[in-house]
C-alpha cells in the first residue's frame, strides 16, 4: 500500500511540472501546396462568410503548378479563395510590369473585397496609374465577383509601404503603412489629382502613415506619426471613437513622439479620434528589441502581439516577463488608456517570431515560426523553421501548443479558426516532401495551408443555406454551407413574380439586386432537388 502510494505521489510531482499540455487533439486532417514554377510569398489569411477562406499575398510564377493566371510583371497580387476543405473555388491575379506585393484584404459589406499592398509598377498590365517614387500604396476594390470596380495609387517621391486596409463602419476605408516619402506641396504640375498625393512631411527615415478614405476611395484625411529614426507601423485597429495605431520604433522623443524607449526597438501604440488626432500614446518593451505583429480588441482593452529579445525587465514600459537567448513570442494586454495589465513571453526554440493572434472559444490562438535550433523540454522541430501554433487562456496561461514543419522553412503568416472547432495555419514552405509536409513545393516557396482538426469538439450545426450581406444595398450572396453537385437560385419579388435565375457554381455566388427597388425579395435556391428559400432585404442607395 505505501508502495503505490509513493508511485502516486512521484506521478502527481512529475505532473505538476508540465507547462502545459501536449497537442494530442489537434491533428492535421488536410494540407494544401498553392504555387507556380518560381515562387509565391503569402502574407496574410481572411476568413469568409462561406466558411471559406481567403489566402492573400503575391506571385513570381507564370502560369504553371496550380497557377492559372499569367503574370504580369515579376511579383503580382495572389489571391487564392478555398473552400473550408481547401479546395479551390476561384484565383486572382492582378499587377503591373514591376513588383506589386498584396499585404492586406478585408471582406467589404457589399461582400466584395479591398484589396492594399505597395507597387512599384508603372502604368501598365492592370495598374491604371503611374507611381509616384520607389514604392507606392496600391489599392483594389472588387466586386463579390473578383471584378474591379476602381483602385487608387497613393504616394511620394520615396518608399510607400502599406501594411493595413480595412472598411470602416461609414463604408469607407482605413489605410495605414510606413513612408519615407517627404510632402509634395507643388502639385500643380503633377499628372496625379491631390488627393492621391502625401502632403504631410516625415519626422524621420520611416513614419507611421494614416489615411482615411471615403467608400468611393476618395482621400477624407491623411496623418503622419513619427520620430528622428524609423517608425514602423504594422497593425490597426478600429474602436468607437477613432483607432488604434501600433508598430515598431527606435525613435527618441522627438517628431511627434511624446515617449522615449527602454530599449533598442519597441511597441509604440498611439490612440487618436475618428479625425487622426492623437489622444495617447506610449511605448511598451524591454531593454532589448521588440517588434509588434498584429493587435486585438478584448473586453478590457487591447492585446499586443510580437516578438521580443528583451532580456532584461522594465516594469515602467509593460515588459516584466523575462525570455531567454534569441526571441521570444511576446504577448501584452493594455486597458483602454494604454495601461499594462499583464504580459508573457513563450520560449519554443532559438529564434521564435510571433505573426499572427485571433479570439477563439476558451481563450486565444497564437501563430508563428520558431528555428528548431536549443529546442527542449521535448518540443517538436523539424526543419530550419516550423509553423507554430499556441492556445493561451485569458491571463496568458499555455493550453496547448503545436508545431508543424518538413526539413526546409516553413514560415507562418496567418492562422483563421473553423466552424468545427479547427485551425488553419497558412504560409510559406521551401521544404520538400518531409516530417509533417506530405508533398513538395511546386517552386520555390509555395503557399503551405495546413487544417488542424479538433477531436474534442463536434462540427457546427449550421444551416443549408444562408445569405450574406443581409440588408445589402446592391450584391448579396448566397452560402451553401455544405458539398453539393448542382445548384441554382430563382429570385422573386413579394407578388411571387420571377426576376432572375442563376446557377451557383460554388459554395458562395454573388447575386446582384442594384436594379430592383428596395424592399423584400425571396431566394428559393434548389441544391441537389432540395428546396430551399431565404429572404433578404434590399435597402435604398447609401
Amino acid at each position: 500500500m505505501k508502495t503505490n502510494y509513493f508511485i502516486f505521489c512521484i506521478i502527481a510531482c512529475l505532473t505538476s511540472f508540465i507547462p502545459y499540455s501536449k497537442s494530442h487533439a489537434q491533428t492535421i486532417e488536410w494540407q494544401q501546396i498553392l504555387g507556380g514554377e518560381h515562387s509565391e510569398y503569402l502574407y496574410d489569411i481572411k476568413a469568409t462568410p462561406d466558411y471559406g477562406f481567403l489566402l492573400i499575398g503575391s506571385s513570381f510564377s507564370g502560369k504553371s503548378g496550380n497557377k492559372t493566371e499569367n503574370a504580369q510583371g515579376n511579383l503580382d497580387y495572389f489571391l487564392w479563395k478555398m473552400d473550408e476543405s481547401g479546395r479551390m473555388e476561384w484565383q486572382k491575379s492582378f499587377g503591373g510590369t514591376g513588383n506589386d506585393f498584396l499585404y492586406s484584404a478585408a471582406i467589404t459589406k457589399d461582400g466584395g473585397f479591398i484589396l492594399g499592398g505597395s507597387s512599384d509598377s508603372p502604368k501598365s498590365g492592370d495598374k491604371k496609374e503611374a507611381g509616384y517614387g520607389n514604392m507606392d500604396f496600391w489599392i483594389l476594390k472588387l466586386s463579390p465577383e473578383g471584378k474591379e470596380e476602381w483602385q487608387l495609387t497613393i504616394g511620394g517621391i520615396g518608399n510607400d509601404q502599406l501594411q493595413s486596409i480595412q472598411q470602416t463602419p461609414d463604408g469607407g476605408y482605413i489605410i495605414g503603412g510606413s513612408s519615407d516619402s517627404p510632402a509634395q506641396l507643388d502639385q500643380k504640375e503633377n499628372e496625379h489629382t491631390d488627393r492621391y498625393i502625401k502632403s504631410e512631411n516625415s519626422f524621420g527615415s520611416m513614419d507611421y502613415w494614416v489615411i482615411k478614405l471615403d467608400a468611393k476611395g476618395k482621400m477624407e484625411w491623411e496623418k503622419v506619426y513619427g520620430g528622428q529614426f524609423r517608425d514602423e507601423l504594422r497593425a490597426i485597429v478600429p474602436v468607437e471613437e477613432g483607432y488604434l495605431l501600433g508598430g515598431n520604433s527606435n525613435s527618441p522623443v522627438s517628431g511627434n513622439k511624446t515617449t522615449e524607449n527602454p530599449g533598442q526597438t519597441d511597441f509604440w501604440v498611439i490612440k487618436v479620434n475618428d479625425k487622426g488626432e492623437a489622444l495617447w500614446q506610449q511605448v511598451y518593451g524591454g531593454k532589448g528589441g521588440e517588434t509588434l505583429s498584429q493587435m486585438l480588441k478584448t473586453e478590457k482593452g487591447f492585446l499586443l502581439a510580437g516578438s521580443s529579445s528583451s532580456s532584461e525587465a522594465y516594469s515602467q514600459g509593460g515588459k516584466r516577463a523575462t525570455n531567454g537567448n534569441g526571441t521570444d513570442f511576446w504577448v501584452l494586454e493594455i486597458d483602454e488608456n494604454g495601461i499594462p495589465l499583464w504580459d508573457q513571453t513563450y520560449d519554443i526554440g532559438k529564434w521564435d517570431l510571433l505573426v499572427s493572434l485571433t479570439s477563439t472559444e476558451g481563450g486565444l490562438l497564437l501563430g508563428g515560426y520558431a528555428s528548431p535550433e536549443n529546442m527542449g523540454n521535448g518540443k517538436e522541430a523539424r526543419g530550419v523553421d516550423d509553423y507554430v501554433a499556441l492556445k493561451i487562456d485569458s491571463k496568458g496561461e499555455v493550453l496547448w501548443q503545436k508545431s508543424v514543419g518538413g526539413t526546409g522553412s516553413d514560415r507562418l503568416k496567418g492562422l483563421a479558426r473553423t466552424r468545427d472547432g479547427g485551425i488553419i495555419l497558412a504560409g510559406n514552405s521551401d521544404s520538400e516532401k518531409s516530417g509533417d509536409k506530405d508533398r513538395s513545393s511546386t517552386g520555390g516557396t509555395d503557399y503551405w495551408i495546413v487544417k488542424l482538426g479538433n477531436a474534442d469538439k463536434s462540427a457546427e450545426q449550421r444551416s443549408m443555406v444562408e445569405v450574406y450581406p443581409n440588408p445589402t444595398y446592391q450584391f448579396t450572396n448566397i452560402i451553401i454551407t455544405q458539398d453539393f453537385k448542382a445548384a441554382q437560385a430563382e429570385i422573386f419579388d413579394m407578388q411571387g413574380r420571377k426576376l432572375q435565375s442563376k446557377k451557383l457554381p460554388y459554395r458562395s455566388t454573388p447575386i446582384d439586386l442594384q436594379g430592383y427597388a428596395p424592399g423584400v425579395y425571396v431566394i428559393k435556391i434548389i441544391i441537389d432537388g432540395k428546396v430551399e428559400e431565404v429572404k433578404v432585404l434590399k435597402n435604398g442607395s447609401k
